[in-house]
């Protein structure tokens, strides 16, 4: 082989401008990685702080409403004209309504606000379905409690429930690991009951519910359950 024939079999080298095109496309990918993650942190923290205002709203809220009941007093049927009177609870120092603060399990549509139950209205009240224990192991519906040592509720379902005349719902109550706090609980229309659980050492609570027709024994969900005015403290 020829000097010349050497050198021409001799690989080409790459060339630069190809080379620093492709560095600089790295860096790019690497900038738009880490402005993705800088992004979700950001997004993780304003929902955190959205959920941290809605609740201290609620509480707020709550607070101005138990003030002005105290002040103004329970009206009564006979003055009021209204065919339900008010149950009126009232909190325990360093106590607060469930109402006031977000559900850590949510799988029940859960509502708060004011219902009806025998004719009582329960202005503090969480309402949500009975769709029973989810597929994936959760409850209905879940809340933080820790550091409480008790849970007050007055339990049931609306007066203005529909084909509920022949129902019975099942409650069960039980704590973060499962294990029940208490006997289930069977209310049904016009039948509440009044639940008081000692919750101490519990981190959340959590609520299940199952509809049963009393007519044929067949299972009736996707019904609503109320926890009327239900706190801890």
């Amino acid at each position: 082989m020829t000097a010349v024939e050497h050198k021409k079999a001799k690989p080409k080298k790459k060339p630069r401008l190809g080379r620093w095109l492709t560095s600089f496309s790295g860096i790019l990918a690497s900038l738009a990685t880490i402005v993705a993650a800088a992004a979700s942190v950001v997004a993780a923290h304003q929902t955190s702080r959205v959920n941290q205002l809605t609740i201290v709203v609620r509480q707020q809220q709550q607070q101005l409403r138990q003030a002005h009941r105290q002040s103004a007093g329970a009206p009564s049927p006979a003055t009021s004209g209204s065919a339900s009177s008010s149950s009126q609870s009232v909190l325990p120092p360093g106590g607060i309504y469930l109402s006031a603060t977000q559900p850590t399990v949510n799988e029940a549509d859960l509502g708060i606000g004011s219902q009806t139950m025998s004719a009582k209205a329960y202005p503090d009240s969480d309402t949500f379905y009975c769709f029973g224990p989810q597929g994936n192991g959760q409850p209905d519906e879940a809340f933080n409690v820790a550091g409480n040592s008790q849970f007050k509720a007055e339990v049931g379902i609306p007066d203005n429930t529909s084909n509920a005349t022949s129902l019975d719902e099942t409650v069960i109550f039980a704590n973060q690991a499962g294990a029940q706090l208490i006997k289930p609980v069977v209310v049904s229309l016009g039948h509440p009951a009044a639940v008081t659980l000692n919750i101490s050492g519990v981190t959340q609570i959590e609520v299940s519910c199952t509809g049963t027709n009393t007519t044929n024994q067949q299972p009736q969900n996707s019904n609503v359950v109320t926890l009327g005015n239900a706190f801890v403290s």
